[in-house]
């Protein structure tokens, strides 16, 4: 199964709330692990901070055990997601610039 295919399985399986955008053809390679599919969605905040959230399925995975594995696969990004909302624009701001401000401990 191509990384399409599997973005659009997990896109059909969001709760209503989600508000993650699908990031297609994006080819970085953050990871570590070779042989990995990586999906890549997006959250953004009003404050204009944005998220690059992602998945990553071995390339050894048959088409059925990705199946199986979507319910854990869509919790896991949702869960992502709801940290970065639940963060404070000044946290947002934190991870933008990379600095913590000196009044913070």
């Amino acid at each position: 199964m191509e990384e399409k295919e599997i973005q659009a399985l997990v896109l059909k399986e969001f709760d209503d709330e989600v508000n993650l955008r699908p990031l297609n053809g994006f080819k970085l390679d953050f990871s570590a692990n070779p042989g990995f599919k990586k999906i890549f969605f997006s959250a953004s905040c009003d404050c204009g901070t944005a998220a690059l959230l992602s998945l990553e399925i071995s390339e050894n995975k048959t088409d059925d055990e990705i199946v199986d594995a979507l319910p854990s696969l869509v919790e896991r990004i949702e869960m992502q997601e709801k940290s970065f909302r639940r963060m404070d624009c000044s946290m947002h701001s934190m991870m933008r610039t990379g600095s913590i401000p000196d009044n913070v401990s």
